[in-house]
């Protein structure tokens, strides 16, 4: 009968414990951001006086190879990515915010709402995938990202769920969307590339 008692117990105590990680996990936050730094404002490099206000491919010119091939390979994914726009847009402005990339932010918080998202969802995007209101797969597009930022790797049940829409060739392009604008947000914070007049950088902090 004690034995029972105890077993009965012991159940218990695991079905609370259960409950609570489901609850934990469930409001886990997303990905920390990279640390933060002082953005620059200006450029680092000496830029040709007629190149106009907010420059940015010349910091890396196109009359060199190296240059060419970066802006031919980082426009491809604006050109030619086969995901939905809305997808991708959700993907880029995530990597911008955990990238402190203020010029990626600034450009696809308008690209982003030209391509369906709304004002609310474009901020909603720095709380993360636990945010309430997201759908079931702006979810886990969102994970995809965080997962990508913090561990490089996406996990095998959001490889699985991004699956269930997208070919093989599509998850190939998350990967490589979330790798590409991780890099320009190194390129443009590092040299100091700075958004045209009328495009409004990152929130503050806390996003809302």
């Amino acid at each position: 009968m004690r034995s029972t008692a105890m077993a009965a117990g012991l159940i218990l105590v695991c079905g609370a414990f259960a409950a609570t990680a489901t609850v934990a996990s469930a409001q886990e936050p997303g990905a920390s951001r990279v640390a933060p730094f002082e953005h620059l404002d200006a450029p680092r490099i000496t830029l040709p006086d007629d190149v106009g206000e907010g420059p940015m491919r010349e910091l890396c010119p196109d009359g060199t190879e190296m240059c060419q091939r970066y802006w031919d390979y980082t426009g491809f994914f604006v050109r030619n990515a086969t995901i939905p726009t809305r997808d991708r847009e959700l993907l880029i402005l995530r990597t911008a915010w955990l990238s402190r990339g203020d010029y990626i932010w600034g450009r696809h918080d308008v690209i982003g709402q030209e391509a369906g998202l709304t004002a609310e969802e474009v901020q909603r995007v720095t709380a993360g995938p636990g945010a309430p209101g997201w759908s079931d797969f702006d979810r886990v597009l969102l994970r995809a990202a965080d997962e990508l930022h913090a561990s490089r790797f996406v996990s095998h049940p959001t490889w699985a769920a991004l699956a269930e829409r997208y070919t093989e060739e599509q998850l190939v392009e998350v990967v490589l969307i979330v790798g590409n604008y991780t890099q320009l947000a190194m390129f443009q914070n590092s040299l100091g590339a700075q958004l045209p007049p009328g495009f409004d950088g990152l929130p503050a902090e806390g996003g809302h």
